[in-house]
């Protein structure tokens, strides 16, 4: 294990009490599994090259196999092993995929970062991890990545450039085409037999998770294949029902927990096949997954109800979609509901990054009311508690914060956020070892968990608690609301009133007293209803789509500041 790992043998023991699943293999060996089984099935489709269909590239599992294997061969001629770190700053692509699968079987690990992040830290990125290897797109979106790495090579001198290029771009000066690490020369040095010397390992650390941001260092989780994959993926890849006849479309980036989760490990586990898009669009998801036959899409939900709300999700056929996947954040209940109305299920992940999604709903015999509003029931090898303000755990039908434990080892080079994302102050020592996720929740008495909001979301109206996610999950079927976002505003009689925050949909422009019907109809008590309306064109969106509440509070604070001056 890595030096300043919070990893140890005990947690295994613990894992496999709660019922975990622990197997023998690592990704690779799925990967070899599955080119035997499904060879000439299609595995990944991008469209890194070009839009154009034809120009998008497609990979059968046998030709993945293939080319990973002359992927782990150059890599090693690079120097590339055990405990070795390659870093990728790439867009959806089919190497950003072939390096987590080549990686798990050379005992290395590997980091894939969001595109959207800035040079400073993309540098302070790269001090951090100190690579051996970085493979990146020389530019995207006005980024000039070459540069920045040239950069960050003279403060990491041993770490090795390559370049993913498209046709007519030059390779940029100190990298090498990443071409190169595909080429089947190197087989005149190799032959298949001598991977077997290559022993794996499924708890040497493999997968390294930026936790959050496009701005600041990003925290790096360190992830095992018991971890991440065993005790993780697979429980959700079954309870989803994700099986080899499946067609998805990753919606998102493939950077990240969710990204890897929904287009790396699921298909891996259970076989189908990927489609990875370069950009997002609402008619091109419609489009495709009418011209593919998609039956499944995954991660996103800010997108997916971008999708589900425009008018391309009636005019194009989608008879073949049966599952949505998403994790990452919640998503509105209309838009759970439209789906659902199409015969469409949806199916969530609840869970942070540093250990991973804990739990789901499960779907045979799921009522329509747990599948609108409950995160779902503990997977297997998890502990996830709701405990009071002492840390007793509570029983159902009482809110309190939501803790989770699963096998962890804490970030890359950050000792200290590590202890203190898992040593336990608040509740005197008694939830040592669980993270404190800052949600609340209440379990139900058929065991399924509610998360009713963030306890720093919580508003305290003149002593009165109101939780936005109760609100915002019954205004988001509003007629006229396309997303919604409540936080709290500041008053000086009550301390805090509830904002609402709107993306209209397109020609409407709700008030206080829309919502107030609304509620009212609804039986929501008067206290929690919105008291003020603020119209937006788009959220504000972290890089996992959630949305980015403080944002929202310091953007209404500042108003109501304003306003207060104005006034007086």
């Amino acid at each position: 294990m890595l030096p300043e790992s919070l990893f140890t043998f005990d947690q295994i023991k613990k894992s496999k009490a709660l019922g975990g699943r622990h197997y023998d293999w690592v990704q690779w060996d799925l990967l070899k599994q599955n080119a035997h089984l499904y060879g000439t099935r299609e595995a990944l489709v991008d469209m890194v090259m070009g839009a154009e269909r034809s120009r998008w590239r497609r990979k059968t599992w046998a030709d993945a196999f293939a080319e990973t294997n002359t992927l782990i061969f150059n890599l090693l001629d690079r120097g590339i092993r055990r405990g070795a770190l390659v870093l990728s700053h790439l867009p959806n692509s089919i190497e950003s995929v072939y390096l987590d699968w080549a990686t798990s079987k050379l005992g290395a690990m590997h980091c894939g970062l969001n595109v959207d992040l800035g040079r400073a830290e993309t540098l302070g990125t790269i001090e951090k991890l100190q690579p051996d290897l970085a493979v990146i797109i020389p530019e995207w979106h006005g980024r000039d990545f070459a540069e920045w790495y040239r950069e960050g090579q003279r403060r990491v001198p041993g770490m090795h450039l390559v370049a993913l290029v498209r046709p007519g771009e030059p390779v940029p000066d100190g990298y090498e085409p990443l071409e190169a690490l595909f080429d089947r020369s190197v087989w005149n040095r190799y032959e298949e037999s001598d991977l077997d010397y290559l022993k794996t390992d499924p708890l040497d650390v493999h997968e390294l998770l930026p936790t959050a941001g496009t701005t600041g260092v990003p925290k790096i989780s360190r992830r095992t294949t018991v971890d991440w994959f065993h005790v993780h993926s697979t429980g959700i890849a079954q309870r989803a029902g994700h099986t080899v006849y499946d067609s998805r479309i990753l919606i998102g980036p493939l950077s990240g927990g969710s990204g890897r989760l929904w287009a790396v490990h699921t298909p891996l586990f259970t076989g189908g096949r990927t489609i990875l898009p370069l950009e997002f669009d609402e008619e091109m998801v419609c489009r495709v997954t009418q011209e593919e036959r998609l039956t499944i899409w995954v991660w996103n939900p800010a997108l997916i109800t971008r999708v589900v709300t425009s008018p391309h999700f009636e005019r194009y056929d989608l008879a073949t979609l049966r599952l949505v996947s998403y994790s990452g954040a919640p998503m509105p209940g209309d838009v759970i509901e439209k789906l659902y109305n199409r015969g469409v299920i949806s199916f969530n992940v609840y869970g942070t990054s540093e250990v991973g999604g804990c739990m789901s709903p499960i779907l045979p015999g799921i009522s329509k009311e747990h599948l609108l509003s409950a995160a779902g029931v503990p997977f297997e090898g998890f502990d996830v508690p709701v405990v009071d303000a002492e840390g007793n755990r509570l029983p159902p039908g009482e809110v309190g914060e939501i803790l989770i434990w699963n096998i962890h080892h804490g970030y890359f080079g950050s000792p200290e956020e590590s202890r203190a994302t898992y040593h336990d102050v608040e509740y005197g020592g008694k939830w040592e070892g669980y993270q404190h996720t800052g949600d609340l929740g209440v379990y139900d008495e058929h065991g399924y968990l509610r998360v009713v909001g963030r306890k720093k979301d919580m508003i305290l109206r003149g002593g009165q608690n109101i939780f936005p996610k109760e609100i915002e999950d019954v205004l988001s079927q509003h007629p006229m609301v396309r997303d919604i976002a409540i936080v709290a505003m500041p008053d000086p009689v009550l301390g805090e009133r509830a904002c609402a925050f709107v993306v209209p949909r397109e020609g409407a422009r709700p008030t206080v007293e829309d919502f107030a019907a609304f509620l009212e109809a609804r039986g929501v008590a008067k206290f929690k209803w919105p008291e003020r309306v603020e119209l937006i064109d788009a959220m504000p969106l972290g890089p996992g789509g959630k949305i980015v509440k403080q944002e929202l509070r310091e953007r209404i604070a500042a108003k109501v500041k304003a306003e207060a001056e104005q006034s007086g």
